[in-house]
């Protein structure tokens, strides 16, 4: 492998070179002529993206996709989206017959602003646009900031770990302007040649997928599709189960371990919990001929920069996420454990610059015009993870065990039976920020654990989301004895909020079953999701005071474990 030697070492590589120490890598390869997709991932340049399809396509491909109830209860993981053609104009430069399709697994999935692939070679064998064949535009439903992706990349590419370039895209589809996209670059075989001597191995990605029985069949396998050969995957499984004696010599045969310390170490600490460490979720794994070890490469960071842990339980040390077996393994490990917080105290001291990023945070509102709502969030986080995650570094020896649970992988399973009907009806008033009120006209008709959910007091509300300016949602939450708020909320973009019935799709139109504690809002745990269903407007408006009245229904899932 080219990169992640660590820090000082590529330092005192690239000033051997002899190169310009003011330009990185991809600047003195721009001065030579080498790659133009150097200019295109310009930060500083904000790309112009036309998209022109038969309207009739851009409904269809607008409404595809996977939907929780059936994803989580493990009976319809797979969906094959549809490539459609279209007309692509990139800064000016036209390309007929495209193919463009929709992307995303759940969290990002819209109606309203799909994310997008487009694949110049794909129709036109050997097209490419700057040197690309692809471009993968985010939508970025989950991070209106329109930080979080490009910085956390930013900074795993600076602690030495691969990772996609980034920078931003305004696109428009037949004549409608979308707004402003993450343009991050495709992780296939010429970004492989970037970082690697041999782009041949197998490239993976993990969504609820690990290296445990079961859940590895859950890896998709990007390259070599043909062959189909997971051996590889199985090697690293039977590292996993040797005794902690010999865990370090076995995993290290298979898994580049100093590499992974680095990616470990950057999960944590730009605050990406839906991750392989935080989730199992959300990253690819390279398995490089050249070592014959696998090396991890982020993705799907659009959660970063956030305190909140949805997977985790009750696991809120800010230095750690174990979620992954190999980091839960390694955690476990007393050597491997004290690896990882040198590691993780290496790369903070030494990247967390909290002036710098605040800055960066500034220049990315400048130029996209994200919402300074979305924007505090996301400076809160950093100038707080500069304060949180070195007091927990400080105190690392007095770090618990992370909580272990089970890592079976027995979502594979299609288990009809956890999925159950939800309903509900509600009453409310449109507010700025919704501020649930108690009211006797609304319902949820639901059950937890196999017995019906029944609050005390149900309140309700109707407003905007501080976190995501576009959405609006309907809060349905019970204050328990405990001092805990749990129930529904309910959520669809604010252009659809209209009277009428609006169809469940994704994380956009949907409601998620939450607990939370109103002192401490970061620590929202999800305990279920609704699909499969819709949430209908018998009035409805945005206008203060207005009223909110309907009523919903779906399936409904519990979150594993919960």
């Amino acid at each position: 492998m080219r990169v992640s030697l660590g820090l000082s070492v590529v330092a005192m590589l690239l000033g051997a070179c002899g190169g310009d120490s003011d330009k990185d890598a991809d600047e003195q390869l721009l001065d030579a002529g080498v790659d133009e997709s150097v200019a295109l991932f310009d930060a500083e340049h904000l790309i112009e993206v036309s998209v022109e399809l038969d309207p009739a396509e851009w409904d269809a491909l607008r409404h595809e996709g996977r939907n929780a109830p059936d994803v989580m209860s493990g009976c319809a993981r797979e969906y094959e989206y549809t490539y459609f053609h279209a007309t692509v104009t990139v800064d000016g430069e036209s390309y007929e017959d495209v193919a463009v399709r929709k992307k995303g697994f759940l969290g990002s999935l819209s109606t309203a602003r799909p994310s997008l692939k487009v694949n110049f070679g794909k129709f036109v064998e050997g097209r490419t646009h700057a040197d690309m064949k692809r471009m993968t535009l985010n939508n970025n439903l989950q991070d209106a900031s329109n930080a979080r992706q490009c910085m956390a990349y930013g900074l795993f590419a600076k602690a030495g770990v691969v990772a996609p370039r980034c920078n931003f895209a305004k696109v428009s589809v037949n004549g409608e302007d979308l707004g402003i996209y993450s343009h991050i670059e495709s992780v296939k075989k010429p970004m492989l040649r970037r970082h690697f001597e041999d782009d041949d191995g197998n490239l993976y990605e993990g969504q609820g997928a690990d290296f445990v029985s079961n859940a590895v069949d859950l890896m998709q396998l990007k390259t070599n599709e043909m062959e189909n050969d997971r051996s590889d995957l199985d090697a690293v499984i039977a590292a996993l189960s040797v005794d902690d004696d010999e865990l370090l010599a076995a995993l290290g045969e298979v898994v580049d371990i100093d590499s992974f310390l680095s990616f470990w170490a950057m999960e944590v600490m730009t605050g990406h919990w839906d991750s392989y460490t935080g989730g199992r979720n959300n990253y690819l794994t390279y398995h490089d001929p050249t070592t014959d070890r696998f090396f991890f490469i982020p993705w799907g960071t659009d959660g970063a920069f956030n305190s909140t842990r949805v997977f985790s339980g009750d696991n809120r040390n800010p230095a750690v996420l174990a979620e992954g077996q190999i980091a839960n393994r390694l955690y476990g490990h007393p050597e491997g454990r004290a690896m990882y917080f040198d590691r993780l105290d290496e790369l903070f001291t030494e990247l967390w610059d909290e002036d710098g990023l605040l800055a960066e945070a500034d220049r990315i509102e400048a130029l996209t015009g994200a919402a300074p709502a979305a924007l505090r969030g996301h400076r809160n986080f950093i100038t707080s993870q500069s304060t949180e995650l070195r007091a927990a570094l400080d105190d690392r020896d007095d770090a618990a065990d992370w909580i272990d649970r089970a890592r079976t992988g027995e979502e594979l399973e299609c288990r009809p039976e956890l999925v159950t009907p939800v309903s509900g009806t509600f009453s409310t008033v449109w507010a700025d920020m919704a501020m649930p009120m108690p009211g006797a006209e609304q319902s949820v008709e639901l059950s937890l654990n196999g017995e019906p959910w029944q609050p005390a007091e149900l309140m309700s509300g109707a407003g905007g989301d501080s976190t995501a300016p576009n959405s609006a949602i309907i809060p349905l939450l019970s204050r328990g004895d405990d001092g805990l708020m749990s129930g529904l909320v309910l959520r669809m973009p604010k252009q659809y909020f209209t009277v009428g019935e609006h169809a469940m799709h994704g994380t956009e139109t949907n409601a998620m079953f939450i607990e939370l504690n109103p002192l401490d809002p970061s620590g929202v745990r999800v305990l279920g999701f609704v699909g499969n269903g819709s949430i209908t407007l018998e009035q409805g408006s945005t206008e203060v005071g207005a009223p909110v009245v309907g009523h919903f229904e779906g399936e409904f899932i519990q979150a594993a474990g919960l």
